[in-house]
């Protein structure tokens, strides 16, 4: 297998994991929970903790999902080697 095909498989795991980390953080973080926390949470129409939610997810998920996101991006970023080399 050649290094492109190792980095581009990398780079794809990355962005997989960035694309479920907002789920897998939620369903993680609900399965956490105890069943206290769950019946207050479930008190106020199911909004739980009061905090900013953009697409029904916290800053939290946001930032996990960019950070593999951004990962991914530094994978498949040429190196300075390969710059080199093309410009040899």
């Amino acid at each position: 297998m050649s290094l492109d095909l190792k980095r581009m498989g990398a780079a794809s795991f990355l962005a997989g994991a960035g694309a479920l980390w907002p789920a897998a953080f939620c369903a993680v973080t609900d399965a956490m929970l105890t069943p206290y926390q769950r019946a207050l949470s479930g008190a106020w129409c199911g909004a739980g903790e009061p905090a900013f939610e953009f697409l029904g997810h916290c800053p939290a998920c946001w930032a996990g999902a960019a950070a593999f996101l951004i990962a991914a991006a530094m994978i498949l970023a040429p190196s300075r080697q390969l710059r080199r080399q093309a410009a040899a």
